[in-house]
């Protein structure tokens, strides 16, 4: 159901509203402005000594959706909502300036040092016994029989190059024994 809800006011200056059943609302805004300024310039209505409808002051259609539960005995069911078509809706924006993200370099001296050590033991294919090796966190330089017996700190970067490179030679041997057992040697013919 429409309705046309017009507001006016009266000869105190207040605000009330009138409202009409079923308006025809294929008429321009400026015709049912027109109709309503007609409306109040006829005085016709007054309660209680104020006169009613002195001036227009606005006027909006309002559709109601009326969806029956029951009559009577007969039950029509749960009622469900309809689905209206996405309206698009303005969004208030703020604009914040985001927090700066400390800037993080990669190339420190001990990283690069630990993978200059990590790329010659991949190179070579193993470390050889009398090779040594520097470390910025230990001083000196040792080789890898002392290496056993020495344990620098824990968590210093010599530590971790030293890990990866076991744990490479151990990768790479497994490998090994998988292709060997998958590729069988070939028979003479």
């Amino acid at each position: 159901m429409i309705r046309l809800v017009s507001t006016f006011l009266n000869s105190e200056g207040k605000k009330h509203n009138f409202t009409f059943k079923d308006p025809d609302t294929t008429k321009s805004p400026e015709e049912i402005k027109e109709s309503l300024e007609l409306l109040s310039s006829l005085n016709l209505f007054e309660k209680d000594g104020v006169g009613l409808f002195q001036e227009v002051v606005k006027a909006k259609y309002v559709e109601t959706i009326e969806r029956p539960i029951f009559e009577g005995d007969e039950l029509f069911g749960v009622p469900v909502p309809e689905e209206k078509p996405e309206q698009l809706t303005a969004l208030r924006c703020t604009w914040q300036e985001a927090p700066k993200v400390p800037e993080v370099s990669l190339a420190s001296p001990i990283r690069s040092e630990v993978h200059d050590a990590l790329r010659s033991a991949s190179e070579k294919g193993s470390v050889a016994e009398d090779t040594t090796t520097t470390c910025p966190s230990i001083e000196g330089t040792t080789t890898l029989e002392e290496e056993k017996t020495f344990s620098p700190p824990a968590g210093s970067p010599y530590d971790v190059v030293k890990e990866l490179v076991r744990r490479r030679k151990r990768r790479k041997a497994k490998e090994k024994e998988r292709q060997k057992r998958k590729d069988p040697p070939d028979a003479p013919s």
